[in-house]
């Protein structure tokens, strides 16, 4: 009997596949938002999104991390565009990390870890203007 219950396993797995994830085909770099930035806020944002038989990326679902971050996450995950395909849902995780060391390159670096991750790297040397404070005129 036990072959028998071995050789149903085979049969459901050939007959109902798993879904393999899908890969993003068109992705965008994001910085990291300078009010979270100087205020020392890092972490991760997981967003679930739903992909389309097309590859359009839904609203997605936001599972946890901080606000600020949340929403920056879910504004550059909207741009995506993933291989067509049979529809799907995708815990997506961007992971936000600071460092205090100085450094010769940009001020925010962008990995992806596809199909699922995304890390952005920010140094934190110098404040970064906020957009509000842009606006104001400069006082002489």
């Amino acid at each position: 009997m036990p072959a028998r219950g071995l050789l149903i396993a085979l049969l459901l797995l050939t007959v109902s596949p798993q879904t393999q994830p899908r890969f993003p085909i068109h992705v965008e770099s994001l910085i990291y938002p300078p009010l979270p930035r100087n205020a020392r806020i890092q972490g991760d944002a997981v967003l679930i999104v739903h992909i389309g038989s097309d590859g359009s990326v839904s609203i997605p679902t936001r599972k946890s991390g901080h606000p600020l971050l949340l929403q920056v996450a879910e504004d550059n995950l909207k741009k995506w565009k993933f291989q067509p395909g049979e529809s799907q849902e995708m815990e997506i995780t961007y992971h936000f990390k600071l460092s205090e060391k100085a450094s010769d390159y940009a001020p925010t670096e962008c990995a992806f870890d596809l199909p699922n991750s995304v890390t952005i790297f920010a140094h934190v040397g110098t404040p970064q203007p906020i957009a509000s404070d842009l606006s104001k005129p400069a006082h002489k």
